[in-house]
């Protein structure tokens, strides 16, 4: 099996990674990607499985295809959780033998298999789907910087969710926003920085888009607004803004939620602090820009190290702030 080509049009084409009609193979390559499990074709079409995905330590996104009736048996996922977003055909969920139940359906909905729990997953040859799994580590600590404390506990998600409208819909939007990048030429597959930022975004928009034990937690009204605590915001800003830390990343460190550091942030500052990370970055791409040689140095190349990936968009903000392109800005110094 070699990485084979893709109709251009698919998502993540440029990064395949299987296309066999072998359910041995098949199942070996997707649990070397994702988790162990079984995997049976029920008959009728022959098997026509196809991946593609990126990873990072963050999150593994996928879009795969069976292309017949097939049949997954996965047991407690242990050290992530799986998550399916159906784009296609359909889909039989069940957990907790059989006592939660689902059925997804190609833009509607999705579903979610946890680390405590055994599962099954039928799929109709129609279905497709951004297969994705989340290390257990990583979205927990992001919960909890969300939170502002600790969270020991597996998250236990409600089996499916609704793709159409609110959480939901934000949630399949991330994920399609963040597939577009990693498709496009010069996106952020080579920018980690912006890669971070966007993975996280997408575990905030799942754990706002699927219900589960720490919910209401999540939506409860901030604590109060601390000067105290901006000055010691922006002061880490300012030191650290090269690294690739997050808005929830950043309230963790300073042990409190990301709702209180945002509402600290509109009624002291009047921006919220991911505007004050963008506009501290501008700065620091102004400076590049004026003390560079044009001869050796590209705009694109400084703004991707600030965490800058839409030239256009970069281009505009930067003119709104300082009156002049930057491309202006690195010829005149």
């Amino acid at each position: 099996m070699g990485a084979p080509s893709r109709d251009p049009a698919e998502p993540l084409a440029g990064h395949a990674v299987m296309s066999t009609a072998d359910v041995d193979e098949a199942q070996h390559v997707v649990t070397e990607v994702y988790v162990r499990h079984e995997l049976d074709s029920l008959g009728g079409r022959p098997l026509d499985a196809r991946l593609n995905c990126v990873a990072s330590e963050r999150m593994t996104l996928g879009y795969l295809v069976y292309g017949a009736n097939a049949a997954l048996d996965l047991p407690p996922l242990e050290s992530c959780y799986h998550v399916n977003l159906t784009l296609s055909g359909n889909t039989q969920v069940t957990r907790r033998g059989g006592r939660d139940r689902a059925t997804t359906a190609g833009g509607c909905s999705g579903a979610v298999l946890l680390p405590t729990e055994h599962s099954t997953v039928e799929w109709t040859p129609e279905a497709t789907q951004f297969a994705m799994k989340f290390n257990r580590g990583p979205l927990e600590e992001h919960l909890g910087s969300l939170l502002g404390r600790p969270v020991h506990d597996p998250l236990d998600f409600d089996v499916t969710m609704d793709l159409t409208r609110g959480p939901g819909a934000a949630l399949l939007a991330a994920v399609q926003f963040l597939q577009t990048e990693m498709d496009r030429p010069g996106g952020i597959a080579d920018a980690p920085l912006a890669r971070a930022q966007l993975e996280t975004y997408v575990m905030t928009a799942l754990l706002h888009g699927v219900p589960h034990q720490y919910t209401e937690a999540l939506h409860a009204p901030p604590a109060d607004d601390r000067p105290a605590l901006v000055r010691r915001a922006t002061e880490y800003i300012e030191a650290h803004a090269a690294e690739a830390f997050t808005v929830p990343q950043l309230a963790q460190h300073l042990g409190v939620s990301t709702r209180t550091l945002q509402v600290s942030f509109a009624r002291n500052v009047g921006v919220p602090p991911s505007a004050y990370v963008r506009d501290v970055r501008l700065a620091r791409v102004h400076a590049d820009l004026v003390a560079a040689d044009p001869a050796d140095t590209s705009v694109t190349e400084r703004a991707a190290a600030w965490g800058f990936l839409h030239q256009g968009r970069f281009s505009e903000q930067y003119r709104r702030r300082y009156g002049q392109l930057p491309s202006q800005t690195l010829r005149h110094g």
